[in-house]
């Protein structure tokens, strides 16, 4: 998580089955309502190998079984400002299969020395793309929508074990400054090589490797489907794809890092986290100001109706 440097994007034809499960992911992308309580279903060759879809009573907590909670201030080493907190104000189910990250203001209204607080969990669990195979993650996504959305950070990605970058970074979903968009990236690498740009090895960290904020219409107002696809069919060019909504808007080849440092980012486990951050080095590179503001509105919240894990 950082600031991120756009690169062009690249595309590739998807299969009719692979096409057919993202076109099935984005069922409910632009509803507003409930809807559906469970993910679409899948079909071959992909098979679905775990999900969630956040059912249970309204101000319950996630699945422990699942998922565990990242507490404190400064957790993301980005210069966010929010404590993220395991509390029910910040991450509760709503009673209508959906999970609430709830970014809350506390102090004064209009004072840019509030204190804020949030939610950010982690999978216990670790999920890889086989060799030769595919490994889909997905998640249907609301984005906050506050009236002053300055210094609002939602964010859906994966994380390796091992140190960072080296052990492999992919945010599949972020957005800042409620600007209705979208960025995937990749991170990788070590921070041993400077470029004459400022920025450190193969992946050109702390930005990493990204797309930069395309546009995301209605993402603030609805549930979109967020998807990134690690492909090792090709054993000597493996890659990553990004979607919005079943179309492709971004893509890395193994090749433009090379293979040793794309074997350490890439193949092995990752766990999934969503966070709603407040504040950091992303936000207020975008705004050319400090975010959040005196004016940024509390309880935004990031809605999640389900996130699912699918290989080949």
């Amino acid at each position: 998580m950082g600031a991120r440097l756009r690169t062009g994007a690249t595309h590739h034809k998807l299969t009719a089955a692979g096409l057919g499960v993202l076109i099935g992911l984005t069922g409910v992308a632009c509803s507003s309502s409930p809807g559906p309580s469970s993910p679409p279903k899948v079909s071959p060759p992909w098979k679905l190998i775990w999900s969630d879809d956040f059912n249970g009573p309204a101000d319950g907590t996630v699945n422990t079984r699942y998922w565990e909670f990242n507490t404190g201030r400064g957790v993301f080493g980005t210069d966010e400002v929010e404590t993220m907190t395991s509390a029910a104000a910040n991450v509760h189910l709503d009673g209508h299969g959906d999970l609430d990250l709830v970014a809350l203001g506390h102090g004064a209204a209009g004072s840019q020395g509030a204190a804020w607080t949030s939610g950010r969990i982690r999978t216990k669990g670790e999920f890889a793309a086989p060799p030769g195979g595919e490994m889909m993650v997905s998640a249907s996504i609301e984005q906050p929508d506050p009236g002053h959305p300055s210094g609002y950070w939602p964010a859906f990605w994966m994380l390796g074990p091992k140190p960072w970058p080296g052990d492999g970074e992919i945010d599949i979903m972020e957005d800042v400054n409620g600007l209705s968009a979208d960025a995937g990236t990749l991170h990788c690498g070590d921070l041993t090589q400077r470029h004459p740009d400022g920025t450190y090895g193969p992946c050109h960290e702390p930005g990493g490797l990204g797309s930069g904020l395309q546009p995301c219409p209605g993402c603030q107002q609805g549930f979109h489907t967020y998807t990134v696809i690690i492909d090792r069919r090709d054993a000597s060019d493996q890659q990553i794809r990004w979607y919005l909504d079943g179309h492709q808007f971004f893509s890395v080849n193994e090749s433009r890092v090379g293979q040793a440092v794309w074997t350490a980012a890439v193949d092995h486990g990752f766990s999934i986290l969503f966070d709603l951050a407040v504040g950091g080095t992303y936000p207020s590179v975008r705004c050319k100001c400090i975010a959040p503001s005196g004016q940024t509105s509390s309880a935004g919240t990031m809605a999640i109706r389900y996130v699912q894990v699918l290989t080949t």
